[in-house]
């Protein structure tokens, strides 16, 4: 078995680390002094400054950033973690990418669409303090919730709220392309003034006659923005016996889970394959109240402990406990809260798998305890 003691030379580099740069690695203290010169460069990270900011709706903006050259671009659909200095804590959290990525490859710029979350630690934060001239830092993007490589038949979005950032991306794409298949949208939004890119999407309409779109209003909106034939309202069976009427090869979803969860339920029954499903989350599912409780969760790194028989993830009763584990996305996505757990049975609340007693790595932001539960934090 190979030793995880430290040797002689690791604790000799980092003697000298602390002796000359007060840091146990070298590269953390060239850093400091870099930014201190030009905030846009990082020996270990990549950066993005905010070019501009324009309002959406009334709780929606929209953050214009240079990436540094360092940044290797991104597909329609794909998301990536924004770091930001909040109060003294570094914060992260992951946005997809509402922009075309012929602008980043033509004019080096990329946006990032983002929803007021009334009580959240962030976004009201960014809609407050993230104003042109701002340096924050970005990782790659990723994520697999894209256009399919070959394209041969009809597609489908269905969108909800904030959900519709992707989306607009990927049509927007299509656009570029002179619409190589049909597509239709369904948008749902609480009222006509809660369309996001609701302009734009009906500009797109107008030029492109294989593009349908449907904008439906929960609360039953208007008919001069709407611009629908279906029923304003809820998702319902009418609306997706609509879209299916086209065959398409895949179906797009991208909302809260409710919504997602109902509109996978409404293609089911109409008899649509779930294997021709993308979806991409945003948010988790009702968190159900603590299974076997009360339990205790333990932090064992930080002789600390906390006994709960309230709904709620192991981050958040970690944050609870007065502790401040390392987390991103908080929606299981980015796999940066993830640390091991030494014994315990939890549920991940995305996949709704249970977990045997030992010990494993698990993400603590979409995990809940179903047993006593002990954390190496």
């Amino acid at each position: 078995m190979e030793s995880t003691k430290p040797t002689l030379a690791s604790l000799t580099r980092s003697w000298f680390n602390l002796s000359l740069f007060n840091s146990r690695r070298a590269g953390d203290y060239f850093e400091y002094l870099v930014q201190g010169i030009d905030p846009m460069w990082s020996v270990t990270e990549c950066r993005a400054r905010v070019l501009e900011v324009r309002d959406e709706t009334a709780d929606t903006k929209t953050f214009v950033l240079r990436p540094s050259a360092s940044w290797k671009g991104f597909q329609a659909g794909q998301h990536l973690h924004i770091s930001m200095e909040i109060n003294g804590a570094r914060q992260t959290r992951t946005f997809t990418i509402s922009s075309l990525p012929q602008e980043w490859e033509q004019q080096g710029f990329i946006t990032l669409t983002v929803k007021k979350v009334p009580d959240g630690r962030v976004t009201p934060w960014m809609h407050e303090h993230l104003i042109p001239g701002t340096v924050v830092s970005i990782s790659q993007a990723s994520g697999d919730f894209v256009l399919p490589t070959d394209l041969n038949e009809s597609l489908v979005f269905i969108a909800a709220g904030s959900g519709i950032t992707p989306i607009a991306s990927m049509l927007r794409s299509l656009v570029a392309r002179n619409m190589p298949v049909p597509s239709s949208l369904l948008y749902f939004a609480r009222t006509d003034q809660d369309f996001i890119f609701g302009d734009t999407l009906q500009g797109l309409s107008r030029a492109m006659s294989r593009f349908n779109l449907h904008l439906i209003a929960a609360d039953g909106g208007s008919k001069k923005k709407s611009r629908s034939t279906l029923p304003q309202g809820f998702i319902s069976a009418d609306h997706i016996r609509a879209v299916l009427a086209g065959e398409p090869q895949t179906v797009y979803i991208c909302g809260p889970h409710p919504f997602r969860e109902l509109a996978k339920q409404l293609l089911a029954e109409q008899g649509f394959p779930q294997n021709r499903i993308r979806e991409e989350a945003f948010g988790l599912p009702p968190l159900p109240r603590t299974e076997g409780a009360p339990v205790t969760v333990s932090f064992s790194r930080s002789n600390a402990s906390t006994t709960t028989d309230q709904p709620g993830t192991l981050l958040e009763m970690a944050e609870q406990s007065g502790l401040k584990p390392t987390s991103g996305c908080r929606m299981g996505i980015c796999y940066t809260c993830k640390c091991t757990k030494k014994s315990g049975q939890v549920r991940n609340v995305i996949t709704g798998e249970i977990s045997s007693n030992d010990e494993e790595d698990i993400q603590i932001c979409v995990t809940t305890p179903i047993s006593n539960v002990e954390l190496a934090i």
